[in-house]
């Protein structure tokens, strides 16, 4: 049986069944301040969707990547976009075939361990990383062909720390800045989430009953990621869970998926729930220790596919715009 990759961040969300959002921010390790020189203004970025192959389907909406450019470098490699990330890498395999082909894209003595005032584009704007972690992926170098995605490294949240980003999903555009869009602000209604640890933590309704969903833009495959007995109430009635293994950096764990037809709640917006997934081997004990901290599972980018995500990490706020 195929194993399929996914985000650290899913493991995080296994930390979280033991620890809770109370004190989440002494619990979870310091953060690095962030490293990013980012434009002044407000400014827009085309993303695009990477997909997969997960339990042997396809999946179109397996990663939301961001086009960037290198110094010195004509080809356009992308980042993935993760907010379950509190810091933005490139990953050291991909930098070093780059380097062997364009060796004035790094300054000379550059250990590609970690890169100081490296300039790079991200959808066409210049962003400066005063210190850049680099950190080793896996062994693929970079595919040459014209068309070819090479995925270079991580986005995290230092690209959105104390700013509004807005996720027009529909358009496929990102919009970081310091203010609301008007043409937006007038359709919006802002609620409270948790930050902590450069973590977002949105408040939900599932099933009638108050909880908090992780916010990670690294894990679109999964709509919700929950325990077992809400993924059973949510699920389509007879549903037969789909199950497959899932590799998470060195740990492997047993998805099991259901068919839904039920919704949850976030910003008073109802959103279309069409698969729910629980993961094995968390005990009876630490699922209760879940629910007494209203943490009610995991969520990425597909539960937003239709709508507008407003995330203002200044003044955690979030809100959310249904498109018909």
């Amino acid at each position: 049986m195929q194993t399929t990759f996914i985000p650290f961040s899913v493991l995080f969300y296994c930390y979280l069944f033991l620890h809770g959002v109370t004190g989440l921010a002494q619990t979870l390790p310091i953060t690095p301040t962030n490293q990013l020189k980012l434009p002044v203004a407000d400014y827009e970025i085309n993303f695009r969707w990477q997909g997969d192959t997960l339990n042997t389907v396809w999946e179109p909406y397996a990663s939301l990547l961001i086009p960037v450019q290198l110094p010195h470098c004509p080809h356009v490699f992308y980042m993935q976009f993760d907010s379950g990330s509190p810091y933005s890498l490139f990953y050291r395999n991909k930098l070093k075939a780059i380097q062997q082909r364009y060796a004035k894209t790094f300054m000379r003595g550059d250990s590609l361990t970690t890169l100081r005032d490296f300039t790079f584009r991200a959808g066409g704007h210049s962003i400066v990383a005063t210190e850049m972690i680099v950190k080793q992926f896996d062994d693929t170098g970079v595919n040459w062909k014209k068309n070819s995605i090479e995925i270079i490294g991580t986005i995290g949240m230092d690209f959105i720390d104390n700013k509004i980003l807005v996720m027009d999903y529909p358009a496929r555009k990102l919009t970081i800045g310091a203010a609301i869009p008007a043409s937006l602000a007038t359709q919006l209604t802002t609620f409270d989430f948790h930050y902590a640890g450069k973590r977002i933590l949105l408040p939900a309704q599932i099933k009638g009953r108050k909880t908090i969903l992780y916010f990670d833009t690294g894990s679109s495959a999964f709509e919700l990621l929950t325990d077992q007995e809400t993924s059973t109430a949510l699920a389509l009635p007879g549903s037969t869970p789909a199950r497959y293994p899932v590799k998470s950096w060195g740990k492997t764990l047993t998805a099991n998926t259901l068919a839904s037809r039920d919704s949850i709640t976030l910003a008073a917006e109802k959103l279309p729930l069409h698969h729910v997934t629980y993961m094995e081997g968390v005990s009876d004990v630490q699922i209760k220790q879940m629910r007494q901290m209203s943490i009610g599972g995991m969520t990425g980018n597909k539960l937003f596919r239709h709508s507008i995500l407003v995330i203002d990490t200044k003044n955690r706020k979030f809100g959310v715009v249904r498109k018909k």
